[in-house]
């Protein structure tokens, strides 16, 4: 009793209102079934009895399938409607509790929202948006001719297999009869995991064990010896007497470029995604909605130290310059006259030419240490840096290589 007592609570609790004035069903339809029951100006009608129906799980669905049960069923809704039309009735739908697991329910389904907008938006709009282009695949399969996609030459194998000699040579008698390979593999075969395929045993190659035997240097060397269509055998082993059949042949060499093209796009598939999204839909929707970021937010505070800001920015060069730029600039603003404020201006020179290729960005943090901070042991730097920046190494030291070779000469000559 007390289990049957909490299965109606469960059944009140766990579905929602099922009845309206206008009797509509759960899809919003007009429901036009006949009404089986009305509570106050609510009505319950047979599809809706039918939706609740399909609501309980499988295991306890056929309870109430019977006219009985779904007369118990229907008296659970009834009860469920009561309850419903005396909880508003007594103003509950005020309360705090009730309006919170409204909120939350409707968050939730805010939510569910947005996670399909999203998903639907990146499928249509970012995955399918990308065509690889053709000569991305040719490259692609060019570079891997002789590696993913080279192959050694195969056979594609048929089989049956007997365990009786007598049985053998029945199949034998059937092969030199006529009949089909599959027919006599349907007939004759013991063996379940390639009789229903008409004894299709798959791929193989020379040197790779067969399917379902294992090592079988004599019958691999027969079958690759045979050409499509012809039968060999019989050949004994552990599992009884077989008989096999070619079905193909591939040649060695690389797989076909059409073969393998869907394996091509799905690997370079993900990485032109990825770059379209970032390169270009999100610049695009950047820029469309005007999004601004106050980048002050996420400098370090006021409370840290000179020596902290510091080394921060010099730890953030090489990872991230774009912050290390700012953190620099901040370490000068705040402290104009500290011991190592000279030296972060040039870093921050240093920093827009060797790691973001900014050259005019450069010289002018170059300049503003030649103004700023003429004592400062980095101003020869920063105007050997104006005067180089951009110009490759080798470059650098060119003229001087043949007045190291004329110096070596005389040298010798002496």
């Amino acid at each position: 009793m007390k289990l049957i007592c909490i299965f109606t609570v469960t059944l009140i609790l766990a579905a929602g209102a099922c009845g309206t004035q206008d009797s509509l069903n759960h899809s919003g339809d007009t429901d036009t079934s006949r009404v089986l029951a009305t509570v106050g100006e609510v009505e319950i009608t047979e599809n809706l009895l039918n939706e609740e129906l399909d609501m309980i799980p499988p295991y306890q669905r056929s309870s109430f399938e019977t006219p009985e049960g779904k007369r118990l069923l229907l008296n659970h809704i009834i009860e469920r409607e009561l309850l419903l039309l005396e909880a508003l009735n007594l103003g509950l739908e005020e309360d705090s509790f009730v309006i919170a697991q409204v909120e939350l329910a409707m968050q939730q389904v805010e939510s569910a929202r947005d996670r399909a907008l999203l998903q639907t938006f990146y499928q249509q709009e970012v995955v399918d948006a990308v065509v690889i282009p053709e000569e991305d695949i040719t490259a692609y399969y060019n570079d891997h001719i002789d590696d993913i996609y080279y192959q050694e030459s195969q056979v594609k194998v048929s089989q049956v297999l007997v365990s009786h000699e007598e049985v053998l040579t029945d199949v034998a008698a059937a092969l030199e009869a006529g009949d089909t390979f599959e027919s006599v593999v349907e007939i004759f075969s013991e063996h379940e995991p390639t009789r229903a395929s008409g004894g299709d045993m798959g791929w193989m190659t020379i040197n790779s064990p067969m399917p379902y035997l294992g090592e079988q240097p004599e019958i691999a060397e027969a079958l690759f010896d045979a050409g499509i269509d012809d039968i060999v055998g019989p050949f004994s082993t552990v599992m009884g007497y077989h008989y096999f059949k070619v079905i193909d042949t591939s040649d060695e060499g690389a797989r076909p470029l059409e073969e393998v093209r869907e394996s091509i796009e799905n690997t370079l598939q993900p990485t032109m995604v990825n770059s379209y999204f970032q390169d270009t839909v999100i610049p695009r929707l950047t820029e469309s909605y005007g999004v601004v970021i106050d980048e002050d937010a996420f400098l370090p505070d006021e409370g840290v130290s000179p020596d902290s800001l510091f080394q921060s920015a010099q730890n953030l060069m090489e990872s991230n310059p774009e912050s290390a730029v700012e953190y620099y600039k901040l370490f000068i603003h705040r402290f104009p006259d500290h011991e190592n404020a000279h030296q972060a201006q040039f870093l921050m020179g240093f920093t827009l030419s060797e790691y973001l290729g900014n050259y005019e960005g450069a010289e002018d943090a170059f300049q503003l240490l030649i103004t700023n901070y003429p004592e400062s042991d980095f101003v020869d730097d920063a105007e050997w840096m104006i005067e180089n920046m951009g110009t490759p190494p080798e470059s650098l030291f060119i003229e001087t290589v043949p007045l190291i070779e004329e110096d070596i000469t005389e040298s010798s000559g002496e």
